[in-house]
This record gives C-alpha cells, structure tokens and sequence, in this order.
C-alpha cells in the first residue's frame, strides 16, 4: 500500500502543481490587482459561501468514499438516492443562504447577486466532489487525479480568455469572474459524470420517486449514516473561513482589510492543495485498509513524513521570502502590512496539513463525534481570538487567530490517533523531525534574509537542502531504495 500511495501521490501532486499555481497566480491574482479593494468583497462573500457548507454536502461525500472503498458492488444501490438527496440539500444550502446573508449578516442588494453566483458555485463544486468520491471509491485513483485538475484547467481556459481575450465588456469584473469559474464548473461536471458512467452502471432516478412512502426510511437511513460528516464539514468550514468574513464584518473598512488577509491567504491557500491531495488519496485507502484488519501505522507515518517535510519547507521559504513574493504578486500594492501578514499566515500551512493526515484518517474509522468534539472548541476559540485581535491589529490579527486555531485543531487530531491507533513517536523519531525542522528554517534565513538571494536563486537551494534533509535525517534512503526496487520488480 505504501508504494501504491507514492506512486499515485507524486502523479496527483505533479499534475496539481501544473495546473492549480497557474490559475492561482495567472487568473486569480491578475483579478485582485485588476479590480482592487472589490476584491476584498469577493473574498467575503466566498468564505459566507461556506458557512451553511454543512446543507450543501451534509458529508455525504465522505460517507460515500469510505462506502464505496468497501463496498463497492453497492454503489449502482446507492447512487441515485445519494444524487438526489444533493439535489434537495443543494436547494436548502442556497435558499437559507442567501437569506442569510441578506437579512442577518446584513449584505447589501447589491452585494447579493455576487453571492447568488458564488453559491451556485459551491453546489457545482459539491456535485463534481460527490461524482469524484465514486471514482477513487472504485479504486481509480489515477483517473480521480486528472479529475482533480479538470476544473481549474477549464477555469484557467475561460477567464483567460475572459483577462485577455478582448471580449468588448469593458473592464473586468468581480461578477464576471466568478461567472466565468461556474461556466468552467459546469463543463467540468458533465465530463466528470460521463467518465464514473464510463467505470459503472448506474440509473439517476431513484425508486422512490416512483413511491415515495416506501423510500422515506431510505433518505433518512442516508441523512443519519451522513450526520456526522456533516458535521465535521460544518465545524472545519466554520473556523476554517470565518477570520475572513470577521475582517470584512468588523472593521468599518472592513474590505480593504480582508483584500490584504486575501492577498496573503491565497499563498496558504495554494499551498494546502498539497494537505488537500494527501487526504483525498489516502481516505480510501485508509478505509480499504482498516476494512481488511490492516494496520495503518506505516502508512499513516510514511504521508506524515512526507507533508511535514513538504509544509516546514514551504513555510520557511515564503515567510523568508516574504517581501519578495508579495513585491512579484501585486508591485503596485505592495507594503509592509501585506507581507508581515503573510508571515505569521503561511506558518499556518503546518498545522493544516498535519489535521489533513491525522483527520483523515480518523475520518476513515469514523470517529467524527471525538473529532467535532475538537472542532467545536477550534470554532470558539477562532470566534474569540478574531474579536481580541481583529480590532486592534486588523488583517496580521486575523492571521495569528488562524494560526493559533489551526495548531490547536492539529495537536488534538495528533492526540486523538495516539490515544486509539497507539502512536507513540520514539526519541529518535522526534530528533529527525526536530533537525529537520531546525535545518531548513536556519537555511532558509541564510538564504534570504542573509545572504539575500532572489528568488530564482534561492528557491533551488532550499529545495534541494529540503531533499538532502530529507534522505539523510527522516531516514528515507532505506525506504526510497526499497520503492526504487519495488517499482523495477513490476516492471
């Protein structure tokens, strides 16, 4: 299992990092700097997107995963029930939503037809996800990684050509980017739909629409198998994105503020798409694993070696290279204020990516309610730290929130998988780390704030210090020998 996960992870994590930067930093960064201050409402109003994300998933994308990993001649059963219970949810997420947004949070008319957009987005984001849990469900997690791409590489085809195509509609807006990502969204789920048709029959109408008294104990068999997903969707969105919408709500300039924390987030945004990828890997895996009795002690330590290695070498970079990043990301807007925000933010992808493995894993034994337990606590702990913070030192506030937050969410999922899976990380193990960790963040100062290298010279040497870090002290020459073998014994 551990050279299947290798194999496939540097696949997904190749073919992301070709497509996903190119649309952050070519289209959506391009957008910022086009529209400026706008931006900062774009980005509230697509973090209040997700507040009510728990109607428009109810978990049941997680659910189905782990379902279909183990029970995967179950799936043509399931299926059209599952579809159609998102299309109720779907209705709910974006009807209470927009009452939300317009009778409490107190958006103006002219902010909600933004919203409008933004949320029917979610739902088609929603429904790519649940049709992609059924193909790396079925084991075809190579076919699910180029998926995993298909949006964002339609996304970057539309609005570029809406950015440079001469289209005659004037300057470009925060209303027409977003119009251009559904129409991406859309093609995307169509093709995303032909291609699990391709894996698996399957019938789109459910039985109980034929009798709907018979298929009631049906949906609320789903509704209650789902709940508890659903609620770690809930509780993870929540402290996950309310800082941004705290920012905008707060403050009386609230939207010049959240434009900063926006320009800083997409960064660390960026970046968890590696913890992203980790997790939609290994909860089949996982599942398939803990279905057969199997221990998941090396897998689980071999992913989290690999993020660790992979979230202290970006995280060092960036806030080293900090300046730099944000003078090549927005020259026009550059200050001092973006920059050091985006320091105290980027360490934040530390935390994240460690909740991603140890969460997903706990996720894939279904022990969600320890799991909320912790969330719940990391929603009112974010709720406090940005009302303390957030008035007095705006956007950088916010950022040490996330921070603070994120560290306590990932060393409660690290104590939970020590307490049931019996992790115990000896002394040995804990010095790698700690070498490791003191290495790269004291390279990575000599680098640029020393030395004061540019970026294109710099960033090599610090991956290349990464990857000689990473083979000599986390011990990972005896296991990439042994991969190296494996791999030329199935050829």
């Amino acid at each position: 299992m551990n050279r299947e996960f290798i194999i496939n992870i540097l696949f997904l994590v190749f073919i992301n990092v070709l497509i996903k930067p190119a649309f952050i930093f070519g289209i959506d960064l391009t957008v910022q700097n086009r529209v400026g201050a706008e931006y900062g409402l774009y980005f509230a109003l697509l973090n209040f997107s997700y507040v009510l994300q728990i109607l428009n998933d109810f978990g049941v994308q997680n659910f189905n995963n782990r379902h279909v990993s183990q029970h995967a001649h179950l799936l043509p059963k399931y299926f059209p029930n599952l579809l159609a219970l998102k299309g109720i949810l779907a209705v709910l997420y974006f009807s209470l939503s927009a009452g939300l947004a317009f009778f409490v949070a107190g958006y103006s008319a002219e902010a909600l037809p933004l919203l409008l957009v933004l949320l029917g987005n979610q739902i088609l984001i929603q429904g790519i996800l649940f049709l992609r849990s059924n193909v790396s469900g079925l084991g075809h997690f190579r076919t699910d990684s180029l998926l995993s791409v298909l949006d964002k590489f339609l996304m970057l085809l539309v609005c570029a050509v809406l950015l440079w195509g001469d289209l005659g509609l004037g300057p470009v807006t925060v209303m027409q980017f977003a119009l251009a990502q559904g129409l991406a969204l859309v093609f995307t789920l169509i093709i995303v739909f032909f291609v699990l048709r391709s894996k698996v029959q399957f019938s789109i109408v459910p039985g109980w629409l034929r009798n709907p008294r018979a298929g009631l104990p049906a949906m609320l068999f789903l509704l209650k198998k789902s709940f508890p997903y659903a609620l770690v969707v809930l509780l993870m969105s929540a402290y996950t994105r309310l800082d941004g919408i705290l920012l905008e709500r707060i403050l009386p300039d609230g939207k010049m503020h959240a434009d900063v924390y926006a320009g800083a987030y997409r960064l660390l945004d960026a970046s968890n798409m590696m913890g992203y990828l980790f997790a939609s890997l290994l909860l089949p895996m996982f599942a398939r694993m803990l279905g057969k009795k199997e221990s998941v002690k090396p897998l689980a330590g071999l992913s989290f070696r690999l993020i660790w290695v992979g979230s202290i070498t970006l995280a060092a970079l960036v806030y080293f290279a900090r300046q730099d990043l944000i003078e090549l990301m927005m020259p026009a807007r550059a200050s001092a204020y973006r920059w050091e925000t985006l320091g105290v933010l980027i360490w934040a992808f530390v935390p994240v990516s460690t909740t991603y493995i140890f969460s997903t894993l706990l996720t894939a034994d279904e022990r969600l309610m320890q799991m909320n337990r912790f969330f719940l606590i990391g929603v009112g702990l974010d709720v406090v730290l940005n009302l303390i913070l957030v008035p007095r030192y705006q956007a950088w506030g916010a950022a040490w929130s996330t921070l603070g937050t994120q560290s306590f969410v990932a060393l409660s999922m690290v104590g939970l998988c020590m307490r049931y899976y019996g992790f115990r990380p000896g002394w040995s193990t804990a010095s790698r780390f700690l070498v490791f960790t003191g290495t790269q963040v004291l390279f990575s100062w000599l680098v640029f704030s020393y030395w004061n290298l540019h970026l294109l010279q710099g960033v090599p040497l610090v991956l290349v210090c990464s990857l000689v870090l990473l083979l000599s002290v986390m011990d990972f020459w005896r296991s990439g020998f042994a991969f190296a073998q494996a791999v030329l014994r199935r050829k």
